[in-house]
């Protein structure tokens, strides 16, 4: 083989291959098509991803939203599963927690279909970024919170909940893709946290494209004037991929909670989900 077919042929290979790594670059930074369905639920040799009744999460939140728009109502009887089984909390917290400690509650949304635990390291706050439910090296990693900010029972004013934009559609990979589509905030929409003392639902009020910088670490939300003016100024945002639904918007005293990932097309950047507390 002459030295022309040689460089023609490592040619072709050189191109073949930048135009492999252009393509998994473009998906990997969600400049192609989102993921709008997330993989099948893992199960470890530790815990089986748990089964949550659709009919009892819509219970939940109905439930919430009567609380929330009448306090003096009463609380309605317990729900109950189609064989008319009392429920108690679908997540089983003695496995979670024999597992791994600092496995602190569990997520839930209808739509997009989230189902995943939540952890807290009290060690290194970057560990779940990486790691998996059982403390095993993975590139998706984990739900988490971070503890230097955060308390483990959502108390807090404000808790971040932090995930990666998986183009697998993983953790939050599915999120800003959903929350996005044309009319999606037609109807309420709900986040369930279960913990191992109570079950909280919250609303969503906003969703936002927003600069990397540090919610919790540039804002003190246990300060009333800091808590509002965050808040006020949120509801000034204007722009793509922002929803605000006004009649949600939270007074202090309210427990919001967030979800955090990185923004589809700029990994930079992060795409916010807000969610108040009616529960």
């Amino acid at each position: 083989m002459n030295k022309r077919v040689v460089w023609i042929v490592i040619s072709c290979l050189m191109f073949v291959a930048s135009v492999g790594l252009i393509l998994y670059y473009l998906w990997g930074n969600g400049y192609l098509i989102p993921a709008k369905h997330a993989p099948a639920s893992e199960t470890y040799a530790e815990f089986t991803y748990p089964s949550i009744d659709e009919s009892y999460i819509e219970s939940l939140t109905n439930e919430a939203m009567v609380r929330n728009t009448d306090p003096s109502a009463s609380d309605p009887a317990t729900p109950t599963d189609p064989n008319g089984n009392e429920y108690s909390c679908p997540i089983d917290f003695g496995a979670l927690r024999r597992a791994n400690p600092d496995i602190i509650g569990w997520l839930y949304m209808s739509d997009p279909e989230i189902s995943l635990p939540i952890l807290r390291s009290v060690v290194d706050d970057t560990w779940y970024l990486y790691h998996d439910a059982v403390g095993n090296y993975k590139r998706e990693g984990s739900l988490f919170v971070e503890h230097e900010y955060n308390l483990a029972d959502f108390s807090d004013p404000v808790t971040v909940i932090y995930g990666h934009r998986m183009s697998s559609g993983s953790m939050f990979g599915t999120l800003q893709a959903t929350l996005s589509e044309s009319g999606f905030f037609d109807e309420d929409r709900f986040i369930v946290v279960f913990t191992q003392k109570e079950t909280k639902v919250y609303q969503i009020f906003a969703t936002l494209p927003s600069d990397n910088a540090h919610l919790l670490y540039y804002n003190d939300f246990h300060t009333e004037e800091v808590y509002d003016a965050y808040f006020s100024e949120l509801f000034t945002k204007t722009g793509l991929g922002v929803n605000l639904i006004s009649e949600a918007k939270p007074t202090y005293g309210d427990r919001v909670l967030v979800l955090s990932s990185c923004l589809w097309g700029d990994r930079t950047k992060r795409y916010l989900v807000f969610a108040k507390e009616i529960q």
